[in-house]
């Protein structure tokens, strides 16, 4: 299991990376549409899907430490939500000011750290009733955060589309 620590530092690393890379597109760069992987996406798609995943971990955490259950757990149980939360998220942010998407993209990364960094060590670790894979709140938050790189990876998973856009415009 991925401690608190380790899953801050994870999260840290990997948020200071695409930050650096995202200070590199003007404001023209950052909001193309259809420059990311082959996708329609943006690199202003892309902070605003990673916020919203954040802010799905952040609102996990919170629910839990109320004893509720997380509202994004009813989703699931109906099935395998992430295509159209990724969709929602993309047109949620479409026709968002840059600045802003960037500003919120930080916001929630805080927020998200801040969250984990607040939590006991028991909080991390106890079992998690609301989904039948994870175990305890800590690796629910890593499967969230995660990619097939691993719990907490999601934003590595992003890295390399984002650095050939990057490359692509400094060549």
């Amino acid at each position: 299991m991925t401690s608190r620590d380790e899953a801050v530092g994870l999260l840290e690393q990997q948020h200071s990376a695409v930050a650096e890379l995202l200070d590199e597109l003007d404001g023209d760069a950052f909001a193309r549409r259809a420059t990311m992987g082959g996708s329609q996406w943006s690199a202003k798609d892309l902070a605003a899907h990673l916020g919203t995943w954040e802010e799905i971990a952040t609102e996990v955490i919170d629910a839990s430490g109320r004893g509720e259950r997380p509202a994004i757990e009813d989703a699931f149980a109906r099935g395998n939500p992430t295509d159209r939360i990724n969709a929602d998220a993309e047109q949620r942010f479409l026709d968002a000011e840059p600045d802003a998407v960037l500003a919120r993209f930080e916001d929630l990364h805080h927020r998200l750290v801040g969250a984990i960094r607040g939590m006991s060590r028991p909080a991390w670790t106890d079992a998690y009733p609301n989904d039948p894979h994870d175990r305890t709140l800590g690796e629910r938050v890593g499967s969230l955060l995660g990619s097939d790189d691993g719990p907490f990876m999601h934003a590595s998973a992003h890295l390399p589309d984002l650095r050939a856009y990057v490359d692509s415009i400094s060549a």
